[in-house]
C-alpha cells in the first residue's frame, strides 16, 4: 500500500517503510523531512537508476540527525512526489562529501 507524507510531497511504500525502520531505525515519515533542509545536497545514482532515473539526498532534519535518502520522483494524482526507497544515516565517505558540500557555502 502507497503511503503519502503528512505534507503530501512524498510517498512510499508501507512494507518497504517498516523494512527500513527495522534495519536503520529512521521511518520514513521522519526521513522525509529532509528535503526542506535548505542545503539538501542531491546527487545522481547512477549504480541503481535503470528504467527510472533515482537520486540520493543528504540533509538535516531539524537540526538533530543527517540522513541519505535514496528516491525517484513519481507523477501521481497529477502532482510529482519524492518516492522514497530507503533512509539512513551517512556512512563516514557520505559524511565527508556533506560536509565539504555545506563549507561551500560558507
Amino acid at each position: 500500500m502507497t503511503i503519502i507524507s503528512e505534507d503530501g510531497n512524498c510517498e512510499w511504500d508501507e512494507e518497504k517503510d517498516l523494512i527500513n525502520r527495522k534495519k536503520h531505525h529512521i521511518g520514513f515519515e521522519l526521513a522525509s523531512k529532509v528535503f526542506y533542509d535548505p542545503l539538501f545536497l542531491e546527487i545522481e545514482d547512477e549504480g541503481h537508476s535503470g528504467e527510472e532515473q533515482r537520486y540520493q539526498g543528504f540533509g538535516n532534519i531539524n537540526g538533530i540527525a543527517i540522513i541519505t535518502v535514496f528516491y525517484t520522483e513519481r507523477s501521481t494524482d497529477g502532482m510529482i512526489r519524492h518516492r522514497l526507497i530507503s533512509a539512513r544515516p551517512l556512512g563516514p565517505k557520505e559524511k565527508e562529501e556533506y560536509e565539504k558540500h555545506i563549507k561551500s557555502y560558507f
